[in-house]
């Protein structure tokens, strides 16, 4: 038997590649003699001088070293953060450019786990890339005599300390600067050296509203230490609250201690409210601190209008994965009765509550899964459409072959997820399912993750 060849890469050698694409995560992909090499921040197109960094059993990672030949499409990132901070991939990208790149990653993963070569349209944009984020999730790092406040680097833990983010809510960039320097007061007015592990939270949550400008800001940490009564925690938990307070200028509507178990239940109000209000369209959600809601706001309506425009006129809409309910109101202007599932209680419970709050009368949700539940599908009479909306995970085999027995007039899919967006129309296909026109939107612009929308027909044969 033939011995297996080696791979042609040494770690910590120098090579120069020929940049050819750009895989899932943004990285760009060249080969040297034939192996597969990743290197982060390079593009199509270009050369480039890079060093090994790990040698795996099919590909090779690299760190890049220098351009030697510049691609057309590069751009000068316009942020100080990057390539430190891991929220953006593709800064160095021209926007044109990235949403073109996005157009071929999703015709060539349907393409190649599907089979399918559906025409796939031009990526619908935002015309003003920036600062679209309603939510940060901040973690804080003890870094010597001072404390980190920023997102995680890519694929690690460690903490790149944010002066401004790019993509954030004008608003989210305030309260994380102030949030940091409270950290500092309260050390110091407490006493306290940093890295002791006093400091009652190691996360904040975020969110500010594009309809209302308020903010609504959670802590989410394991509280004071357990030896102190529950009188002197409160009250240093409220000493913070005021110090971000006086800090941000502008009060936030709202600041809620969250414990780091979802099951503890010692969740504290602070100051304010516990929720926030946005507006999708015509419709009002209300907002806890721990809720799904689309991190952007204004291409989570251009994703739903082109959804709803796809659905037809049925008579009952089945919203599967349906969360807090955004998208299940949305169908609710056009089916005559909205039926939203989610396995998730605490989704559920919002859900209702919205509907509530818009006089959505002719919606109903339902906590549980549909594959288990497939009696649920079969409610209603005329024209069905069921929209599926899963997680990047996709949706349960189970869940498929369950949708393809109830026979529905048409399925809308909306993916988050390219390759398992692929890999559920290749089942749905072998139940009798053909896709349509893709339709993607840029929900994340300077990411590497792009959403789609198709609308998938019964076949006449």
């Amino acid at each position: 038997m033939a011995k297996k060849k080696k791979p042609p890469l040494i770690p910590g050698e120098e090579y120069e590649v020929e940049i050819s694409d750009l895989n899932h995560r943004g990285e760009g992909v060249g080969k040297i003699e034939g192996f597969t090499l990743f290197v982060p921040r390079a593009l199509p197109g270009e050369s480039a001088r890079v060093t090994i960094k790990k040698v795996r059993k099919n590909y090779a990672e690299a760190d890049l070293l220098a351009i030697t030949g510049a691609s057309e499409g590069r751009s000068e990132p316009p942020c100080p953060h990057f390539p430190a901070c891991g929220g953006c991939q593709l800064l160095h990208l021209a926007y044109e450019e990235q949403l073109a790149w996005k157009k071929k990653r999703v015709k060539e993963t349907l393409k190649r786990i599907a089979g399918i070569p559906p025409e796939i349209k031009p990526v619908l944009g935002m015309k003003e890339p920036r600062h679209y984020r309603n939510k940060a999730d901040l973690h804080l790092e003890f870094a010597g005599s001072t404390i980190k406040a920023g997102f995680y680097e890519a694929y690690s833990h460690r903490v790149v300390d944010i002066s401004s983010c790019l993509v954030q809510h004008p608003s989210n960039n305030i309260l994380l600067k102030a949030v940091r320097e409270a950290a500092h007061d309260y050390m110091r007015y407490f006493n306290n050296k940093p890295g002791n592990e006093d400091l009652p939270f190691s996360r904040a949550i975020i969110r500010s509203s594009f309809a209302t400008g308020k903010s609504l800001l959670a802590l989410v940490g394991s509280g004071i230490n357990k030896s102190r009564n529950l009188p002197e925690q409160n009250n240093r938990l409220q000493k913070l609250s005021d110090m971000i307070c006086t800090r941000a200028g502008t009060p936030p509507a709202g600041i809620v201690f969250l414990p780091e178990k979802q099951e503890n239940s010692r969740q504290a109000v602070l100051t304010g409210q516990d929720y926030l209000e946005e507006r999708i369209g015509p419709f009002t959600f209300r907002i806890s601190p721990r809720s799904f809601f689309q991190v952007n706001t204004g291409q989570a309506e251009t994703l739903y209008e082109q959804a709803l425009s796809l659905s037809g006129s049925p008579h009952t809409a089945f919203d599967l994965y349906c969360g807090t309910g955004s998208f299940a109101l949305f169908l609710s202007q056009r089916a005559k009765r909205v039926i939203g599932i989610d396995s998730d209680p605490s989704a559920i419970k919002d859900a209702e509550e919205n509907a509530r709050l818009n006089k959505a009368d002719n919606t109903r949700f339902v906590n549980g899964r549909a594959e288990k539940r497939p009696e649920l599908l079969r409610q209603g009479s005329g024209p069905k459409t069921i929209f599926l909306n899963p997680p990047r995970t996709g949706c349960a085999p189970d869940l498929l072959e369950a949708v393809s027995r109830t026979a529905p007039e048409r399925v809308v899919y909306i993916s988050c997820n390219p390759a398992t967006l692929a890999r559920d129309l290749k089942i749905l296909a072998q139940h009798g399912y053909k896709a349509g026109e893709v339709y993607p939107v840029d929900m994340f612009p300077h990411t590497s993750h792009v959403e789609a929308v198709v609308m998938i027909s019964k076949t006449d044969h």
